[in-house]
């Protein structure tokens, strides 16, 4: 495979378990970046949580891409947004009377990165930590006390893995029809425009970029990544990811805490 441009997951396939990177993922992302490999991270993160580690491996410049929000924003490494997919303020109301109706823990993200919930007894765990990663603040807010024309990037639904088992089918039924729908993790059932996913996203750039996607590279671990896998020309499983994403692969590598994208660089990058 001749590799122009590898697109990578960040929670357990970048990151290991102690939410670091090892030292053996940064120097061959190095030895990538050196070759002149674009290295594209992309997540359900929003920005402030995908630049630290863009920092930490030295991804910057005009010319080097990030893929945040699971795919509804493509941005250069110096802020310039190439390309956004909002959700309008008729989805959200739809969202908020759904997530009322069923008494479900929720937030919603904006294109800054800042964090909307309401509640009326507690704000559970998964929303603070959304608000924490985001680094931009969680704000009480319901639909009626934001202006009428004001959109988002996406829509969550937090819970227990039982709570969201529970109410994955009436999700799907309700909303899987008109946006993209999936659980990116546990605590978080998403909602997010049909043209917001990491697979029509790495076509967008690909495409802008002049990179055959045959020469793409990308490795995930879990089911929002299966769009991104779908698409690319090499398709590289972790070795802690869930069986959808193996049956899909061409290769399987290591998990995430024995540097398993390193390994998968290695054999197929260079």
């Amino acid at each position: 495979m001749y590799c122009k441009m590898i697109v990578l997951d960040i929670d357990e396939t970048l990151l290991n378990s102690n939410g670091g990177i090892t030292d053996r993922n940064k120097e061959v992302i190095g030895q990538a970046l050196s070759q002149g490999i674009k290295v594209v991270l992309c997540s359900g993160r929003t920005h402030n949580a995908v630049t630290e580690y863009t920092n930490e491996l030295n991804i910057k410049g005009s010319n080097q891409y990030i893929i945040t929000n699971g795919g509804a924003i493509i941005e250069n490494m110096q802020g310039k947004i190439l390309y956004k997919k909002m959700l309008d303020n008729k989805l959200y109301r739809s969202f908020f009377d759904f997530v009322q109706m069923n008494k479900l823990h929720y937030n919603v993200v904006d294109e800054f990165g800042n964090t909307y919930t309401s509640t009326d007894d507690w704000i559970d765990k998964y929303t603070v930590l959304q608000a924490f990663e985001n680094d931009n603040g969680l704000y009480l807010r319901k639909p009626n006390d934001l202006p009428s024309d004001f959109k988002i990037i996406k829509a969550i639904i937090n819970g227990t893995k039982a709570e969201l088992d529970n109410v994955s089918e009436k999700v799907h039924e309700k909303f899987g029809r008109d946006y993209f729908v999936v659980r990116t993790g546990d605590g978080f059932l998403e909602i997010s425009s049909k043209e917001g996913d990491k697979g029509t996203a790495i076509i967008s750039l690909a495409d802008r970029l002049n990179i055959d996607l045959k020469n793409v590279l990308a490795i995930g671990d879990g089911e929002n990544d299966l769009a991104m896998l779908k698409v690319a020309g090499k398709k590289i499983a972790m070795g802690n990811a869930v069986p959808a994403i193996k049956s899909i692969a061409d290769f399987i590598t290591a998990d995430n805490n024995n540097s398993g994208v390193a390994i998968a660089i290695e054999k197929y990058a260079f």
